[in-house]
């Protein structure tokens, strides 16, 4: 038993080293970045790898062979030469900005980091050369807006391909730091992934020499810039975006000393693209590696402003794997990067569509905020911006755990409204909004609602609030443990809308008080707890 304990002892003293050791070795600071230039470790761009010529040229192949779910386009252009940065939208309807969820996969924010480049070109002719003949892709090209952007660095990847027998390790772009109008590798770029405007002051390092030079100001870059304007206008659901190397999922979990309001959706994700990727030359899979969100990257950004659940995919085992192992790492990767495109697909989340003058077809689209009251608490405000709807269909999505939630939508000129929706194992639930202008409450939704009363406990006044979807007589009452009635709050026609409703327990005594609304056929009760 002696031996049994001590062997258990060193097991556990092993475990943390290694633990200890990986999260040194997967740092999103990556010091030893600055030391690799100067040991003379040179690999040379593979020619199995596209150049920044080859990739336009196989975007345009494919978007001429397959012209009806594909357009070919730029996102924006490189700081320093001006190379154009490709995008390809595949969709049934490519033109066309539909109703419908958005994904972004995208590759090379680092230039000696090529691998993820090829799994997006991989994932992009996949989707092509099997839309009509796999019925699943047909389905996701059908129902979802797909964007791949495979080179987000084009000035640093050709002056690695270009230029490999002098720094094949180049990972930045080309920015003039010393504005001579000549670049410098050892003082000019920044790192693109450290330029985000997500706690941007903190991450990196601001000495332009460093490998890890965040940049001047947050968004200093037009590469930068680029994702962000598409994710501004996009919206996406879930975004991945792939880099190497390492063979982890990386899942933000933390925000400013605290848990990221959907920690445990994004962990589940990210675990399931973990066990759909085989790792290269070990047994088992990818690895989760929950990541705290310091300063400038992509995904924390893409999070808290625009609430895309951003994955980082650390592909392969070294940053530029000769040309043949990167291709099998792409082929690897895919059945992860098709794993969302099944999960947006089949959610489970929320969805619906906010509109003013009328229903939810016929309305207009009307931007506002939507909330889950359960996952954004008060010590989020002001670090996750607010989830809106978009401009153009009023429509938002939202990725949920299934279980039951309270909404909150705000918007201007309108009540706030409250309403409890149910989360089931797989789909889309639908709540949606329709305001109507010229009237004192100017919500219509498709359910009532009874919300909790707040504060609760309570001493000695709490708001009850309610929403009602057809003008009804309201009858809200508050009942003793007995069930008789101690006061009678409402008892009035009402109009379509949200309500709310004071209730001043002065004079009554410590305990529990139930309220009970009945509209129409709608009648609900809930506990409410008086401590004085």
């Amino acid at each position: 038993m002696k031996n049994i304990f001590f062997f258990s002892i060193a097991i556990v003293f092993f475990l943390l080293f290694i633990s200890n050791s990986i999260a040194q070795i997967v740092d999103r600071e990556i010091t030893r970045l600055e030391l690799i230039v100067t040991q003379g470790d040179f690999l040379f761009a593979d020619p199995e790898y596209h150049t920044y010529e080859e990739v336009w040229s196989m975007m345009d192949s494919l978007a001429n062979a397959y012209p009806n779910i594909t357009r070919l386009d730029t996102i924006g252009e490189s700081q320093f030469q001006g190379y154009l940065i490709p995008s390809m939208k595949i969709s049934d309807n490519p033109d066309v900005e539909e109703d419908e969820p958005a994904i972004l996969y995208d590759g090379l924010h680092h230039s000696k980091e090529p691998q993820g480049m090829e799994v997006t070109l991989g994932l992009m002719k996949y989707l092509l050369d099997n839309y009509g003949v796999d019925s699943l892709v047909t389905h996701w090209v059908d129902n979802i807006e797909i964007f791949i952007v495979p080179m987000l660095n084009p000035d640093g990847w050709k002056y690695v391909v270009d230029d490999s027998l002098t720094n094949p390790w180049w990972r930045k772009n080309q920015r003039d730091n010393n504005n001579n109008q000549v670049f410098d590798p050892n003082y000019d770029g920044v790192d693109l992934n450290r330029n985000y405007a997500f706690n941007w002051s903190t991450g990196g390092s601001n000495n332009p020499s460093s490998l890890l030079y965040r940049g001047p100001y947050e968004f200093s870059e037009k590469e930068t810039i680029a994702k962000r304007d598409l994710a501004i206008k996009q919206k996406f659901v879930l975004s991945v975006t792939y880099h190497s190397y390492y063979e982890y999922v990386g899942a933000i979990t933390i925000y400013s000393n605290y848990p990221a309001p959907d920690d445990s959706l994004i962990v589940e994700i990210a675990d399931s693209i973990c066990r759909r990727i085989p790792r290269l030359n070990l047994p088992g899979h990818y690895i989760l590696m929950p990541l705290e969100c310091g300063g400038g990257y992509s995904d924390c950004w893409m999070y808290a402003s625009e609430g895309t659940l951003e994955f980082t995919i650390e592909v392969g085992t070294e940053w530029m794997a000769p040309g043949q192992v990167a291709l099998q790492v792409a082929q690897d990767n895919l059945q992860g990067a098709l794993y969302l495109l099944e999960r947006v697909t089949k959610g489970p989340g929320l969805t619906g569509i906010i509109t003013m003058e009328g229903d939810p077809i016929s309305g207009n689209p009307l931007p506002a905020r939507v909330k889950i009251l359960e996952l954004e608490l008060p010590i989020h405000e002001g670090i996750i911006e607010p989830r809106m709807s978009d401009s153009l269909y009023g429509r938002y999505y939202r990725l949920l755990q299934p279980g039951t939630y309270t909404v909150e939508v705000t918007g201007e000129g309108f009540d706030t409204l409250f309403q409890d929706i149910v989360i089931e194992d797989e789909g889309w639930t639908e709540l949606n909004v329709a305001i109507i202008t010229g009237t004192d409450k100017v919500i219509s939704i498709n359910d009532y609602f009874l919300s909790q009363n707040f504060p609760n406990p309570f001493n000695p006044v709490t708001t009850i609030k309610y929403s009602i979807p057809t003008e009804s007589r309201v009858k809200l009452e508050i009942l003793n443990l007995l069930g008789e009635q101690v006061e009678l709050l409402v008892n009035e026609i009402k109009p379509v809308g949200s309500c709310e409703a004071i209730w001043d327990a002065s004079n009554m005594s410590s305990g529990i008080y139930f309220y009970r609304i009945k509209a129409g056929d709608y009648v609900e009760t809930k506990k409410m707890i008086l401590l004085k």
